[in-house]
């Protein structure tokens, strides 16, 4: 796995002490390795979808927060992970444009978060050269197996107490998309 603009996590790391990861619903699978162990907490739905995605992102050291962005819990959720971005310092990350879409579309959750807890949004995307796209509404890169992976990270999105939660949300999603398209052109090019 090849990481592109990693420095951006550190740099802002050394300035907000932690950091909240966004990323597309669709691009997840790679960007499991890419933070596993690293006191990053994630929210899951209370779905049976969320049940099994709670075991697996537990055993890559991903510490879980059950709640949903839309339903039940998902206010109890958000405060959770807020309370532990700012008591205990870890990281968060967030599918911004999950969990049914419309793709490619940042919700306002993330960007709310970061308004609450004054830390940076890191855009964060993934691509790779041998791949299989499906076709549900998240266009969901699976990755074959023994392949060049790319994570590629964006410039931070800082959100102040005054910002408008949707012009945010835009500009995220305006991020994200930019190096998910540099992502793929690494991947198309990669020998």
């Amino acid at each position: 796995m090849e990481r592109v603009n990693f420095e951006v996590v550190g740099e802002t790391k050394k300035i907000f002490g932690n950091v909240i990861f966004a990323f597309w619903h669709g691009r997840q699978m790679a960007l499991v390795y890419a933070h596993k162990d690293e006191n990053v907490i994630i929210m899951t739905s209370y779905s049976i979808d969320g049940e099994l995605q709670s075991g697996i992102m537990s055993s890559f050291g991903y510490e879980i927060v059950r709640g949903s962005h839309q339903k039940r819990g998902a206010i109890e959720g958000t405060i959770e992970i807020i309370r532990k971005m700012k008591e205990d310092g870890m990281d968060s990350s967030f599918a911004v444009d999950g969990p049914k879409g419309p793709a490619f579309e940042a919700k306002q959750g993330v960007v709310y978060i970061a308004q609450k807890t004054g830390r940076p949004i890191i855009p964060i995307t993934s691509s790779a050269k041998s791949k299989k796209i499906l076709s549900n509404w998240d266009k969901y890169l699976v990755p074959s197996p023994f392949n060049k992976l790319y994570v590629v990270y964006g410039s931070p999105v800082l959100v102040a107490p005054e910002d408008d939660l949707s012009k945010k949300s835009i500009e995220l999603s305006a991020e994200l998309n930019r190096i998910t398209m540099e992502a793929d052109k690494l991947a198309a090019s990669a020998r």
